[in-house]
């Protein structure tokens, strides 16, 4: 575009709060003939001022880019609000105007409904530009309705949608404004660039946006970075993928596509033949993702830029050089971007995922412990008199402590097959599934003979067999077992009884 064409004050940090104040500028404008950008970044701009620049934008009939971004530092929010919808409003009749950006200002849903007016009547807008501006799920809503209601008009008319950008990174949308989004999507069916990077659109969001932007078939810039995708996300990604043939810009980094979804993505590229630039970054994808990705690399012709770094494989793998032998065919040098910050799947890490395939498998052990725990009251009985395998102290504790704590100790119910028994067991030590092990009880080592010596000398019984069939009692109720016969024993040898 011709620079005697376009109107800027970019970036002079002017405080335009009154007519008087842009007085100038508006008297510039009018002048201007055949204006078809006008750029006021980088100023702050207060309602009055906004009223007197208004008059003069709808005779701007060859205006084709309006850049209001970052005009409104230091404003209050209703000064905002009535800011916005002035200025909009005044380029509503416009039929020449194509791009319109409100980026940077922070004003909140208010500014969404500042503009629903001029997005739902303008005829001519393409593209839109909402980056930071803070919508929140209410905003994203309110653009998503308006530009329905567009579309309805246009349907009514005979009119054919024309918007094909629309950029609304950094404004939390998150999935509450994702059923509104996917319908507005699934009835434009126009777009070619959506971008919504870093948004806190989590699996189930990502999902029901997929259903909505398959159903725009030239799209070929779609950036979803900073989202949460997961298994269920990169599913949904993998499925619409086929609908894209002509996408060229793909940027998922920091999405967790996770070491299972990323190898379904990976696979599902093969279908998009025109990607210029693929970015994966950061999203935990392993050695197997990256293998399926080195065999479709070769499909992709058109690749010129290829971001893995941050993954879960070692910069000098083998199949690093697996990837780079698939990009010699292409015409761009250095595809393959930095590997410098690979991430190590650590030993925690790996027992995490463990956990997670294995989930089945926990609650059958759950069930297999409550077993254990309800066994037939005979075989409880059984083990009743079967001495402590742990290691005590040597010094018996004094009888009045001892007392107080049999006394204090809470009693627990189990219920058996066949009646009900109380059994004494301190609080804190109560069995449970971390601290408590049946076949580590049971493969326990058999008291030393320092242990057997003493509890001799306390007229205590001792053991050198232990039966390893039955449910051995836990440490806690062996250790009670032995202070209440240690305290019996006092008592008979004080003639207390």
């Amino acid at each position: 575009m011709a620079a005697n064409n376009v109107f800027s004050i970019e970036g002079k940090g002017l405080k335009l709060t009154t007519a008087e104040d842009i007085k100038e500028y508006v008297e510039q404008i009018k002048n201007h003939e055949n204006l078809t950008e006008i750029i006021l970044s980088g100023n702050t701009i207060g309602s009055e001022a906004a009223k007197e620049l208004a008059t003069v934008l709808p005779e701007k009939l060859q205006l084709q880019i309006a850049n209001f971004s970052d005009i409104f530092t230091g404003r209050l929010r209703e000064d905002v609000k009535e800011s916005v919808k002035i200025l909009c409003n005044s380029l509503t009749e416009l039929p020449s105007l194509k791009s319109l950006s409100l980026s940077d200002n922070a004003f909140g849903p208010v500014g969404a409904e500042s503009m629903f007016d001029f997005l739902s009547n303008n005829n001519s807008l393409e593209e839109l530009y909402l980056n930071n501006n803070g919508l929140g799920i209410q905003g994203g809503q309110t653009i998503a309705k308006a530009f329905m209601e567009r579309h309805d008009r246009h349907s009514a008319s005979g009119i054919e949608s024309n918007l094909r950008i629309i950029v609304m990174g950094r404004n939390r949308l998150e999935n509450g404004s994702s059923a509104a989004m996917s319908e507005m999507l699934s009835k434009l069916k126009t777009l070619t660039s959506f971008r919504v990077p870093q948004n806190g659109i989590r699996p189930e969001g990502i999902e029901t946006l997929m259903k909505g932007l398959s159903e725009n078939v030239n799209l070929d810039h779609l950036d979803l970075q900073d989202n949460t995708f997961t298994l269920a996300g990169s599913k949904a990604l993998a499925e619409a993928l086929p609908n894209w043939k002509k996408l060229e810009i793909l940027n998922v980094n920091d999405c967790l596509l996770s070491s299972k979804g990323g190898p379904i993505v990976a696979a599902a590229l093969k279908n998009n033949p025109n990607l210029k630039k693929l970015q994966l970054q950061y999203n935990e994808i392993e050695q197997d993702g990256i293998e399926v990705l080195s065999q479709v690399i070769g499909q992709l012709k058109h690749l010129e830029a290829l971001e893995l770094n941050g993954n879960r494989f070692k910069a000098e793998s083998p199949i690093v050089d697996k990837i780079k032998l698939a990009l010699l065919n292409n015409s761009s040098e250095d595809i393959l971007g930095s590997l410098s910050d690979m991430e190590d799947l650590t030993s925690d890490e790996e027992d995490d995922d463990e956990d997670d395939d294995d989930e089945e498998n926990d609650d059958s052990e759950d069930e297999e412990e409550i077993k254990v725990q309800d066994k037939p009251a005979d075989e409880k009985t059984e083990s009743k008199d079967t001495p402590s395998t742990e290691e005590t102290s040597s010094v018996a504790p004094e009888p009045e402590t001892a007392q107080m704590e049999v006394d204090s100790a809470p009693q627990k119910v189990e219920h058996t097959s066949s009646d009900t028994k109380t059994t004494d067991i301190a609080k804190d030590d109560a069995p449970t599934k971390d601290n408590v092990d049946a076949n580590a009880i049971t493969a326990a080592a058999p008291p030393t003979d320092g242990i057997k010596q003493h509890s001799a000398a306390l007229g205590l019984p001792t053991h050198t067999a232990y039966d390893t069939t039955t449910r051995r009692k836990s440490a806690a109720e062996e250790l009670d077992d032995d202070i209440s016969s240690l305290i019996n024993s006092m008592k008979n040898g004080l003639n207390l009884n």
